[in-house]
């Protein structure tokens, strides 16, 4: 009657809450004495009569909240929501004889935001640059791998250079070209154009947004707004991303990912999806685990069972990388995926290519 999505409403109710228990508020769980808006309920212990159940005592724990912050960058979200023109789906018939793969672009840690200020032997990097050169190896990849089924657009963390403007989200001061609000635009528009170049040669479109160490906490929020924007196209699939490990099947495949960040190993990320999705990883005999973090190419096994790879980033290198010594191959990658036989071929566009193919 109201013209309104149920899922829009549901998950409004979900955040809802949500909201209220983090403040100590959810009666179901006898929760009933809130902490005020600047704080989150850090603990609540509840004393319970052993004959009737009933509750006796309640003490509860409060700090000031982290949750704050992102409560404020959701803000920021919802407020470039309502101005992001919704993705009006257009109509479409699937094509007989196109090829049964699941098509994937590789995103390294992007940093878009980033800004080099002195030339350390990469070339120069800003929020304009950062930009062009990643749309240009991702429409490239997409060209290289043609028409298919699936295609899938994983990001492997740090897609954003700062949390919040010019910090990580560890507090970390960090030289960054633009307003934060110009970043987070940034990243949408290379989303979308992205998605619907996509769109124009595969079935079906998958978002993998891995949340990296920079931008933990506005890579959720990047999230929502894009699940926003194409909750109307049954085509495009926007997985969430409020853990840090994701993972997305596909028919025998398992691709999951992690940034990487934390001091990880990848024998505890084995561990983790081994005991947390048992079924998917019954289900598949070909897993793969793709990370970030790094920039430099990096490619380990862990008992044949799962592949995990380390991709490389595009990004310029910054004045901290460069004086302590850091370096790698500056590059993205897409890789094609068989549902029975796993990985069957890779494409790669380095940066000298790409700057090439901007300045023709």
């Amino acid at each position: 009657a109201l013209d309104i999505n149920p899922r829009t409403l549901e998950r409004s109710l979900q955040a809802v809450k949500r909201q209220a228990s983090r403040r100590g508020w959810s009666p179901d769980h006898d929760m009933t004495h809130s902490v005020p808006d600047t704080h989150v309920a850090k603990g609540i212990s509840t004393y319970y009569d052993l004959q009737t159940g009933e509750p006796l005592r309640q003490w509860v724990k409060s700090n000031l909240k982290k949750d704050g912050l992102v409560a404020d960058l959701q803000g920021v979200a919802d407020g470039l929501s309502q101005e992001l023109k919704k993705y009006e789906p257009l109509p479409f018939k699937p094509e007989n004889g196109v090829k049964e793969r699941l098509a994937t672009v590789i995103i390294g840690d992007a940093h878009i935001g980033m800004l080099v200020k002195r030339n350390y032997g990469g070339g120069d990097w800003d929020l304009e640059i950062a930009e062009k050169v990643t749309l240009q190896a991702i429409k490239t990849l997409i060209n290289n791998c043609g028409e298919g089924t699936e295609f899938l657009l994983l990001n492997v963390g740090d897609f954003l250079h700062c949390n919040t403007p010019n910090i990580t989200a560890a507090g970390t001061s960090l030289d960054s070209s633009g307003h934060w609000i110009d970043s987070v635009e940034s990243a949408v528009r290379i989303y979308r154009q992205a998605v619907e170049w996509a769109l124009e040669l595969n079935q079906k479109v998958t978002l993998l947004n891995t949340r990296g160490n920079h931008d933990e906490d506005l890579s959720m929020v990047i999230n929502s707004m894009l699940s926003v924007y194409w909750e109307k196209e049954p085509r495009v699939t926007v997985l969430s991303n409020v853990s840090k490990f994701m993972h997305y099947q596909y028919h025998r495949v398992l691709l999951t990912s992690h940034h990487g960040d934390k001091g990880i190993k990848p024998q505890r990320i084995y561990e983790y999806f081994t005991r947390t999705q048992a079924k998917l990883w019954g289900d598949t005999e070909h897993r793969y685990c793709h990370l970030g973090h790094i920039h430099h190419k990096q490619a380990s096994e862990i008992g044949g069972a799962m592949l995990f790879e380390s991709w490389n980033t595009l990004a310029s290198q910054d004045e901290y990388h460069s004086q302590a010594g850091y370096g790698s191959g500056r590059s993205m990658s897409a890789v094609i995926y068989d549902p029975s036989w796993g990985e069957t071929q890779r494409f790669r566009v380095g940066i000298t290519q790409l700057y090439d193919e901007l300045s023709s």
